[in-house]
Order: structure tokens, then sequence, then C-alpha cells
């Protein structure tokens, strides 16, 4: 299987590489990885570091890597850059963010999933939130959307989201790129009004997610921007927003009340270029109490 993985990045090259290495190593025989990195013209080094990583992996077996650097809207418009350029073969396209990685095995799990699953066209993974040192927050798990809930609420977090690039291509949703901090909740409402069928896997964990504490969603653009949405929504649909959000969270934790806890996970750490294995003291889906894992 195929998989086109498309970073957006500016000016954080200590994460990128790490984000990099990340998707390098899921390239395994039967999964080809191509990666491709837009930079919207980064002054830190980005560029410089991604030629002579292209240069260094041209002949890594299952993989391939291209990147450009230009200027861009913003990451929005970076990743709909980056999803134009996707190839005609591709079989599976994700966007991962440069503070985000892949755990081990990832796409290969999501490539077996896709396989058993003929008719799937979106599979949704579960990923492990961490904090900017690496340590264990809590894990999410994915939960069928709904459109109702997809209104106001976010169901589906981009670095656990696949989609077939047929069924990428035939839906043709993209990024609104005026929005600036919140495209990912109008993407995902757009995505699930067009009745994909999706494929949840809650027992897959293929990403963490970092919380680095300058995350868009945490902003005042974003306040801004959410302010702006759930004006132009009916009435009803914004007052219903705080039952939705609340709806959508008792659905994960009963999820993972039958699921295996997650015990560890490996990532790579700054200026490391081998994984590192972080044990979970105490795995817990409840996002906003601090648990710190232990290298």
């Amino acid at each position: 299987m195929k998989f086109y993985i498309v970073t957006p990045t500016f000016n954080a090259i200590s994460w990128l590489q790490r984000c990099v290495r990340s998707v390098a190593d899921q390239a395994l025989p039967g999964v080809q990885v191509h990666h491709h990195v837009q930079d919207g013209a980064s002054n830190d080094g980005t560029a410089e570091w991604l030629s002579e990583w292209q240069a260094a992996h041209a002949d890594t077996p299952n993989y391939t890597f291209t990147f450009e650097s230009a200027k861009d809207a913003g990451m929005y418009d970076a990743i709909n850059t980056a999803w134009s350029k996707m190839p005609e073969d591709a079989d599976v396209t994700a966007h991962l963010n440069s503070d985000e990685q892949y755990l081990p095995g990832a796409l290969e799990g999501i490539a077996k999933a896709l396989d058993a699953n003929p008719h799937a066209e979106v599979a949704l993974g579960t990923y492990i939130i961490v904090d900017a040192e690496s340590r264990y927050i809590c894990h999410r798990r994915p939960i069928m959307p709904h459109k109702w809930t997809s209104q106001t609420v976010c169901e589906i977090i981009t670095c656990s989201c696949f989609h077939r690039a047929e069924a990428f291509r035939k839906h043709g949703i993209r990024f609104d790129s005026r929005w600036r901090a919140i495209a990912d909740v109008a993407f995902y409402r757009d995505l699930v009004n067009a009745s994909p069928r999706f494929l949840v896997l809650p027992e897959l964990f293929t990403t963490t997610f970092t919380v680095t504490g300058s995350n868009l969603a945490w902003t005042a653009t974003s306040q801004r921007e959410w302010d702006e949405l759930c004006s132009a929504l009916p009435w009803y649909v914004s007052k219903r927003h705080g039952f939705a959000y609340r709806w959508c969270n008792l659905k994960r934790r009963l999820r993972d009340m039958f699921c295996t806890a997650p015990s560890s996970y490996s990532l790579f750490l700054p200026s490391a270029t081998e994984r590192s294995t972080i044990t979970i003291k105490h795995p817990t889906p409840h996002w906003g109490r601090r648990v710190q894992g232990e290298e």
C-alpha cells in the first residue's frame, strides 16, 4: 500500500526533524511511504536540513521524500498545496503536523485494517497526547462521527485520520484557508456531511499529539473564529454545543473502558536518531489530569 503523507511547517525545525524521522521508519515491505513537507519559507535552517535529508535518503527502500520551501497563506493553505501534489498512484493520504509523530508500525496497522475492510474510505486511529517534553498526558480513542455533533465539535483529529486517496479525490474536501485556527472543525464537518464510510480503530495507536503551549486551538484567533463560525449556524445548533461536546467525551470514555490500556509509547526526542520508549504509569482517557511518564 502506498501512503502519501503531508506535513506543513514554518520555523519549527526541532519538532520537524522528529516528525520526519517518525514517518521515515514506517516504510516496510508492503508499506511504501512518500512524505512531502510544505515549508512556508522558514528562516531557521529548515530548507537546508530538508535538502540534506532528501539527499541522504534518496535510496531508502520503500521511502521517498520531497519538500518545497515557499511562502504560503498559513498552515491550511500549505496542506492544500501539498495535497495538490499527491501522486496518482497513492492509495492512502494523511497529514501530520510538524510537532506530531507517528508511533511504530502505525502505517502498517492502517494498511492491514484497510485491506481487511475494502469498503472503508476513512480510517481513524487512537492517539496519545504528550506535553512539550514528550511526557504522557492521556490518550484518546476514536469515535464514530455524526452529522449533528460534527457541526460544532471536531470529533476527528487530523494526526490519526487516514483517507483512501480515491475517496479523498472523489469528495474533494480541502481546508478552507480563510480560517487561520479552526479550519479543522469546518473540514471534518464537511467530510462527515459527505457520508464517507468510516473505519474506527480504537486498539490501533497511530500518533502522538503534542501540547506545545502554542497550539492554534487555544489562541485568541481561535476564539474569534469560533464565535464567527457559531454565529453563522442556526441558533439551536450553537445552543446544543455544550451537550454535543459532553456527549462526545462520554462516548470516548465508554469506548476506552472496553479497550486495552497502553503501557508505553516510543517516539523521537530532540536530536535523537533512534526512538525512546516512555512508560505510562497511569493510563487515562481524561485530558486535564497531569500524569507523567518515565523513560
